[in-house]
């Protein structure tokens, strides 16, 4: 019996020759085009996917070279790919020479079984929303590419919903308000309530949707011991394949869930993975159905271009495993690369922050500022909120952001929203936070580094990148589409940011040749497919002891220790993972005895009560923490709680920063400052640049430090910190106005309720101040209405758009 065709045999052939003039736009003949499309057709009816997915390739390319559509269209009408069927009908540029026959008349008008709100599903999409909902009462795992439409199986599932709790665990922040937008505007009937904070939820409230991260469902789930959840959604599941603190906190909110609930439903959503079993989480017993998106609409196009080395761009063919040059070779550096071929929306990515910054400055040089009235208006709303030096409103101007996790929470939002919606901003610079499903418009992406934190990333992770570009509702888009996106263009760049001993060749192969056999590799101790060897098993041991003593009951027959004093169960249910609980909660309990009864009602004597109570028991490897174990440390920490107790703006912060910055320089005091990853010089004989020369840093420099500098100091005490006065607070130490103000930064309580809605505390001041009668506050059940007629007050106020924008972000039209 003759062997089928693969790839492997392929690259044997002479194939190569002709191929290659296609894949790098070369000129082609007539008759060659002919030979091109008749292998196409031999390798779509061939049974190896690659070779069929090759296939498909070559058409593509032929059509929008030729712009001929006539083969796509029969393609697509074969492998039920529905949107491309559509745009070819519907757009003139394409169908002019589609032939009228019955045949094609059918299947076309077959594909208006496809179309859903508006817009065309492709055959396995459709099968994909299907499979949904008809698992409703089951535990599933969706593997499905960015733009399968995630989020529409979750509202839909809402939607179809008669009762029951539903959670949605998303990892992060900027998630849960972008989840949040897209269930109020989906205006769900039965949906009376998001939770998106613990203290949000009440004993009297049902049927409850919650938007949260695990760290928070972890806070709401120790606050309301009874809380079960019927439908728990995990999306970008794939992290819980990891072993970070966070995928281990996924793991165990899982397990937890489970024994709360023995029929709580999983649907876990992931853009990538190969075995579904790696969902699969130690002391539960749910078993994941799995659905796959195998169908392969877009064929990307990746090139190399070492600025170190020969400086020749080149195609790498993921199908053939060949690097093929290309005639674009005279480019002065990597940012004329760039410039060059430059889409209309481009997504730059480097790893680190402080490269970033580093390179948005260095790019914005080679542009002009733009005259456009919307973005004079934009810097001038960032300015004012912010400063006018600070280095964001410089590259705006030029029609370019940036994007990473120490820019404040509600400007991030703001620009993300620039971007999407002026077509002069071009450029979104961006680290790892574009990885987790944040949604923006983009063709192109140039990656200026291989790396992920200290690792190269992952093929999954690749791919998860270039999924973010030329998504369908771009490439299909009635305006703005172009069947031309099925073509998506990626560049990795040889540049400065990247490291001196990367091959990228090497690289480029590992994480995009087609048949390179791929597997996941998971690592979370947590996972049932995780082997417990002598390496892992004390991690594990800690995983489990953090689970038991949350949660008793979650692991038959474990026969560890127990919590035995109140500081000690005090401190899992707040997830204190910094000390050894077990080891230490009898000393620390006699500390506790010996001031139980105190009351707690200064930012002083939290710091006092810390360091007597928590920090001599704190793991000398945390060095956040084990930093305030110096006066300074904890003075600067204390001047941070007394700014959010006074809530103190970002403006009168970055002026404290500056003035602070500015004595040391003046009295003629160290200026050495700490900085964290900012930090260009070492110190104490560290071996970490965590310090910088502070009289070093011109005036514009150090603003952009005291911006970043804050947002990072604000995370650490919302995440770490505050677990501490957490449990200072439930073991009734804390006087409650002091709490509230340090939690909130106010203790009135419609502005509390505002800010467990999820709005800023900077909107907030100025809604009750000026917005009163627009807003509709309920205490007792923590909820707000917002009259949508506020948007056109605020605008006549001249109110800052970017606190217009988060008003828009909140607001349920009907």
């Amino acid at each position: 019996m003759m062997k089928g065709l693969t790839l492997k045999r392929l690259r044997k052939t002479n194939f190569d020759s002709l191929y290659q003039k296609l894949v790098i736009g070369q000129s082609v003949t007539e008759k060659e085009y002919k030979k091109l499309l008749a292998l196409a057709i031999i390798f779509i009816n061939e049974l190896d996917e690659n070779i069929l997915k090759l296939g498909y390739r070559i058409i593509v390319l032929y059509c929008n070279q030729t712009k001929d559509y006539k083969p796509l269209y029969d393609i697509a009408i074969n492998k039920g790919l529905y949107p491309i069927v559509k745009v070819i009908e519907k757009n003139e540029k394409y169908n002019w020479e589609i032939e009228k026959s019955f045949f094609k008349l059918f299947q076309s008008s077959f594909g208006e079984n496809y179309k859903f709100n508006e817009i065309y599903l492709s055959e396995q999409q459709n099968d994909l929303f299907n499979f949904f909902n008809e698992s409703n009462e089951k535990t599933v795992s969706v593997i499905a590419p960015t733009s399968y439409g995630k989020s529409e199986l979750i509202i839909s599932t809402i939607n179809q919903r008669k009762s029951g709790n539903v959670c949605i665990l998303v990892p992060s922040k900027a998630l849960i308000a972008q989840t949040k937008r897209r269930l109020i505007a989906a205006d769900i009937k039965n949906m009376n309530k998001i939770i998106t904070h613990p203290e949000m939820y009440l004993e009297s409230d049902k049927n409850i949707t919650a938007v949260l991260t695990q760290e928070r469902l972890l806070r709401l789930l120790r606050k309301k011991i009874d809380l079960k959840f019927d439908i728990v959604f995990i999306d970008e599941a794939h992290n819980l394949l990891e072993k970070d603190e966070r995928s281990m906190l996924l793991a165990s909110s899982i397990s937890i869930l489970e024994k709360r609930n023995t029929n709580v439903k999983f649907k876990f959503l992931t853009p990538f993975l190969v075995d579904s079993t790696n969902l699969s989480v130690r002391y539960t017993n749910y078993k994941a159905e799995p659905f796959k998106i195998t169908e392969y609409m877009k064929t990307e196009k990746i090139y190399i271009y070492d600025d170190k080395e020969e400086k020749k761009l080149k195609l790498y063919d993921q199908f053939m495993n060949r690097f093929y040059f290309t005639d674009d070779s005279d480019f002065v550096d990597d940012i004329d690369l760039i410039m060059l071929k430059s889409s209309k929306k481009n997504i730059i990515y480097l790893n680190k922050p402080t490269d970033l910054e580093k390179f948005s400055s260095e790019f914005s040089l080679r542009f002009t500022k733009i005259k456009y009235s919307k973005i004079k208006k934009a810097c001038k709303n960032i300015s004012s909120m912010l400063d006018p030096e600070y280095l964001l409103v410089n590259c705006i101007e030029r029609g370019i952001i940036y994007h990473h996790g120490s820019v404040p929470d509600n400007i991030k939002m703001y620009i993300e929203h620039l971007y999407s919606e002026l077509d002069e901003m071009k450029y979104v610079v961006t680290s790892s936070t574009l990885l987790e499903g944040v949604n923006i418009p983009a063709y192109s992406l140039f990656l200026l580094d291989n790396k992920k934190g200290l690792r190269k990333l992952s093929p999954a992770q690749f791919k998860n990148l270039i999924g973010r570009i030329c998504r369908f509702s771009e490439v299909f888009s009635p305006i703005k589409g172009s069947l031309k996106h099925l073509e998506p263009s990626i560049y990795l760049i040889g540049s400065n940011y990247i490291s001196s001993n990367a091959n990228l060749e090497e690289f480029i192969k590992d994480v995009m040749k087609v048949d390179k056999n791929e597997k996941d590799i998971p690592v979370n101790v947590l996972l049932k497919n995780v082997e417990i060897t002598p390496e892992n098993e004390k991690q594990k041991a800690i995983a489990d002891e953090f689970i038991e003593n949350f949660e008793p009951g979650v692991i038959s027959n474990y026969n560890k220790s127990y919590a035995q004093t109140l500081i000690g169960k005090t401190c899992f249910l707040n997830n204190i993972i910094e000390i050894d609980i077990i080891e230490n909660e009898k000393q620390m309990q006699r500390i506790l005895d010996k001031n139980n009864n105190i009351t707690i009602t200064s930012t002083q004597e939290i710091f006092d009560f810390f360091t007597k109570l928590f920090l001599p028991f704190i793991k000398q490897t945390e060095n956040n923490l084990w930093r305030l174990s110096y006066l300074e440390a904890r003075n600067f920490y204390k001047m941070f709680l007394d700014w959010r107790i006074k809530s103190a703006s970002y403006r009168e912060m970055i002026s404290s920063f500056i003035g602070y910055w500015n004595s040391l320089v003046e009295k003629g005091n160290d200026t050495d400052v700490y900085v964290g990853r900012w930090g260009d010089k070492t110190k104490n004989n560290g071996f970490r640049q965590l310090w910088t020369d502070i009289k070093t840093k011109t005036h514009k420099e150090r603003i952009n430090l005291a911006i970043v500098r804050i947002k990072e100091e604000q995370d650490f005490l919302d995440n770490i910190f505050i677990k501490y006065i957490e449990v200072i607070n439930d073991l009734k130490l804390i006087d409650k106005d002091l709490y509230e103000r340090i939690k909130y930064g106010t203790n009135d309580s419609s502005k509390i309720t505002l800010i467990k809605n999820g709005l800023s505390l900077t909107l907030v001041n100025l809604l009750v101040k000026e917005y009163q009668e627009y807003l509709d506050i309920n205490n007792k059940l923590n909820t707000v209405f917002i009259n949508p007629t506020i948007l056109e007050k605020m605008e006549e106020n001249g109110e800052n758009e970017i606190l217009i924008y988060e008003v828009k972000f909140n607001i349920k039209r009907h």
